[in-house]
């Protein structure tokens, strides 16, 4: 048995997905306009002030699915520095665990209270919860930048922001931006890893920038 119950489907699938599709007020889309050298200055230059920020948070909604198994779960995530505390809940807080770690390792804590233990947050996730979701890539994901480990040269947009990268087997696409102390940052992501038919969309509804 699970040791929580992230599987309520109380909230269907096609309903979570049309809400997604409708948050558009007060955010951007990656735009098609054409990519050249002051594009790609702004790219790097976008880079290096997202690098800066060292302490953040957002609070936001996941849907995850993977063939017919779908979950709803409400996220918000603290990092500073290398340490980062995510918390996932259940439809009406059915279900709750957090994710407290850095590079040299995770905890898992469930809602009863009991603590696990591993190297990598994603298998930690989902040997107790069934849910696949690439936590370390979504790190650098979630601020609009390429992870470290990127080998792939990512697809940025006309305004030197992420557009679309591909990253260990996951397709990432930035659908919508949204501005944060004179900063986009993503608002909208979608991430698919064909292969597994996982696809995981997140949705930010608040960011927070700096000490908290």
């Amino acid at each position: 048995m699970l040791l929580i119950d992230l599987r309520s489907k109380f909230l269907s699938k096609n309903f979570f997905l049309l809400v997604l599709l409708s948050l558009s007020v007060g955010c951007s889309t990656t735009q098609p306009k054409p990519v050249d050298e002051q594009s790609n200055a702004a790219w790097e230059y976008r880079q290096g002030e997202l690098k800066a920020i060292k302490y953040w948070r957002l609070r936001g909604r996941l849907l995850v699915s993977q063939g017919e198994d779908a979950w709803n779960l409400s996220l918000e995530w603290q990092q500073k520095d290398e340490d980062y505390q995510i918390t996932l809940n259940g439809p009406f807080g059915a279900g709750k665990i957090k994710l407290v770690g850095n590079a040299d390792g995770v905890i898992l804590k469930d809602s009863d209270e009991q603590s696990f233990y591993a190297d990598r947050p994603e298998d930690l996730l989902y040997e107790q919860t069934g849910v696949h979701m690439p936590v370390e890539g979504l790190r650098y994901w979630v601020m609009g930048m390429a992870s470290p480990k990127q080998i792939k040269k990512p697809t940025i947009d006309g305004h030197g922001r992420l557009a679309y990268l591909e990253d260990a087997n996951w397709k990432v696409n930035f659908k919508r931006y949204t501005q944060v102390s004179g900063m986009d940052l993503p608002r909208k992501v979608f991430i698919i890893k064909p292969e597994q038919e996982i696809d995981v969309r997140l949705v930010v509804d608040k960011w927070t920038l700096g000490a908290f």
